[in-house]
């Protein structure tokens, strides 16, 4: 059995192709999962993609040299919530998952965040219990639930609401 070389990196310019076809492929593989779509995704042009990652950080997660998994980090900047930070677009492709790729991810961006807000949240499909367990194995804790949070092809998903205070007050 090969030993898998990983790598997760902050998305710089070089890696734009990476960042994008990762986020395609995580809305075609799993559409329940975000809240956009690959339809939308997919027919925005270069410019905005760019734009929409002018606000946000993310890393991306490199096995073998092959980008399988990705993760962003959204700051707050208003005057009352700029202490807080989102989690979004979590994901590791199928086939490399069990490799601890979630766990590395979620780690480089919380240590990102640490030294950005106090706080971070983030939401997950409920029934998606491998992430939910991430999630509190890396210390999140679930303060409530949004039922029908998200809805595609008439089918509503309820989605775990989750936060992790990073510093005391």
């Amino acid at each position: 059995m090969t030993e898998n070389h990983i790598t997760i990196r902050r998305l710089g310019a070089a890696d734009f192709e990476d960042y994008r076809h990762i986020r395609l492929e995580a809305l075609k593989t799993a559409p329940e999962a975000f809240g956009s779509t690959y339809l939308v995704e997919s027919q925005r042009s270069d410019e905005e993609f760019f734009a929409r990652l002018s606000s946000t950080i993310v890393h991306l997660a490199y096995v073998n040299g092959s980008v399988a998994g990705m993760v962003g980090l959204k700051c707050e900047t208003g005057l009352k919530d700029s202490h807080k930070g989102f989690i979004w677009g979590m994901y590791v492709q199928p086939e490399h998952r069990h490799l601890g790729l979630g766990a590395a991810l979620l780690t480089q961006a919380l240590e990102v965040a640490a030294g950005l807000v106090e706080q971070v949240t983030l939401s997950a499909v409920k029934d998606n219990l491998a992430a939910v367990r991430l999630y509190q194995k890396l210390g999140f804790d679930i303060y409530g639930t949004e039922p029908r949070s998200l809805k595609s092809e008439g089918v509503y998903v309820d989605e775990v609401l989750m936060v992790k205070f990073l510093r005391e007050t």
